[in-house]
């Protein structure tokens, strides 16, 4: 490494120095020199009188090289490419040396101002390559070499020095903003695209967390009441106990497989296959009735309209609502009964879960589930309420909107058949029925 290090020491020294000899090369030719023209008989001016005397001279500043050679000096700055993005300085150096020796000679203004838009253009990568404050002292010797050729050797009239400084100054620092600038940008882009994976990641984490909390928070619930009836039971009602048991043990291995399946989707390559167990949705809450039956609280659910195809993240959103809230009625409300309505509408699918207890949070309930209720809806660009009910108990309402034009209705339009299934519908509001007797009242409920 060492030596590689110190090669190209040497590497850019020769190139330094052979840029240097290419322009000693170049400055005879554009160094000026003076004609004089002898005029014996004079040259007249017209009405204006003589414009040389008699027996004068006329005195001419000419260059000996023409336009080409007066490229160059620009030219050659090919020789110093390679030490752009290695050693910006160094080539910078060279530059503001470069054109101090060319002003020296008195060269041209146009030789002048080719040199310095080269370099200029070469500022360019440099400021968006190296950060800004090397870029900035690189355009400082560009620019100090440019404004101290024009100061001491000033092309043309005197009157114009000025003018030239202000010339130089500015070329080199639109150049230096055009490449700081678009450095800066690309910099954004960079971040942008790192927050939004961050955001990303993020989004996707709630995401497993309000899928674990459904699923946990659901079986859990249902496992510890079952548990805690067989614990009741166990000594006097042995066949309610294995009904316990079994309820506890169906539970148990239907949530080890969701979390199983979860758990590959995290765990699989970007390469593997996706799993092919499908997400949960509104045709599994037979599943989701008979778990809750067990654990002492009857779901009666309602649907209204005509049944029909649901977009994957509606239909997974309407069966987490509905298992979380009857979820909630299991654990914290007391209540018996809960009635579950599923209305669909023609550009929307609306679900209600009531019960008649006591409140979900009434029992110390932490809230995470409505929050995350809420969320789920958000998502889907729906609308949500929560609160106690008139009357007493606990209402939980979602409108979920569906994408126009997607599922079919079979037998008629939407409308009609909801028309026809919502005259006899029962309302939200009214008693509910009580649940269907069973050997021992469930003790993990208070009445």
């Amino acid at each position: 490494m060492e030596k590689t290090r110190r090669g190209l020491w040497v590497v850019d020294g020769l190139l330094v120095a052979g840029y240097l000899g290419l322009i000693a090369m170049t400055m005879p030719y554009l160094q000026p020199y003076t004609r004089f023209t002898p005029y014996p008989d004079g040259l007249p001016g017209g009405p204006m009188g003589w414009i040389v005397q008699p027996g004068g001279y006329l005195v001419q500043q000419n260059y000996q090289a023409n336009g080409w050679q007066r490229e160059l000096p620009a030219l050659c700055i090919v020789v110093l490419l390679p030490m752009v993005r290695r050693r910006p300085l160094f080539f910078a150096t060279a530059i503001g040396v470069a054109q101090l020796l060319v002003a020296t000679v008195h060269a041209p203004g146009d030789a002048r101002y080719t040199i310095l838009i080269a370099a200029d253009i070469c500022l360019v990568p440099i400021a968006l390559a190296w950060r800004r404050r090397t870029s900035i002292k690189a355009a400082g010797l560009i620019a100090t070499g440019g404004i101290i050729s024009m100061a001491a050797f000033t092309p043309g009239s005197a009157q114009l020095m000025p003018t030239h400084i202000v010339v130089v100054t500015l070329l080199t620092l639109v150049a230096w903003l055009l490449g700081s600038s678009t450095r800066e940008r690309r910099a954004g882009a960079v971040r942008q695209r790192a927050d939004a994976a961050v955001q990303a990641v993020a989004i996707e984490r709630l995401r497993i967390a309000r899928e674990l909390h459904d699923m946990i928070a659901h079986s859990i619930g249902i496992i510890a009441i079952q548990a805690g009836m067989g614990n009741r039971v166990i000594g006097t009602q042995p066949a309610e106990a294995r009904k316990a048991l079994q309820a506890i043990e169906d539970t148990s291995r239907d949530t080890l497989s969701q979390l199983r399946r979860t758990l590959t989707a995290l765990r699989r390559d970007e390469n593997a296959e996706t799993p092919s167990d499908p997400a949960p949705g509104l045709a599994d809450l037979d599943q989701l009735v008979a778990s809750t039956k067990h654990a002492g609280v009857l779901a009666i659910v309602e649907t209204t309209g005509m049944p029909r195809p649901l977009p994957g993240e509606v239909d997974l959103a309407a069966y987490r609502i509905i298992q979380e809230s009857v979820t909630n009625v299991v654990r914290h409300s007391g209540a018996r009964t809960c009635r579950v309505r599923i209305e669909y509408q023609d550009s929307a699918v609306a679900i209600t879960v009531a019960d008649d207890g006591h409140g979900v949070l009434g029992s110390g309930g932490t809230g995470f589930g409505l929050v995350g209720m809420r969320e789920r809806v958000s998502l889907v660009h729906g609308t949500f309420t929560a609160g106690p009910r008139h009357g007493g108990g606990f209402l939980v309402s979602a409108t979920l909107p569906v994408p126009g034009g997607f599922g079919t209705v079979y037998g008629g339009s939407a409308k009609e058949n909801a028309t026809v299934e919502t005259e006899q519908r029962p309302d939200i509001d009214r008693p509910l029925p009580q649940a269907l007797p069973t050997p021992d009242p469930n003790p993990a409920v208070t009445p």
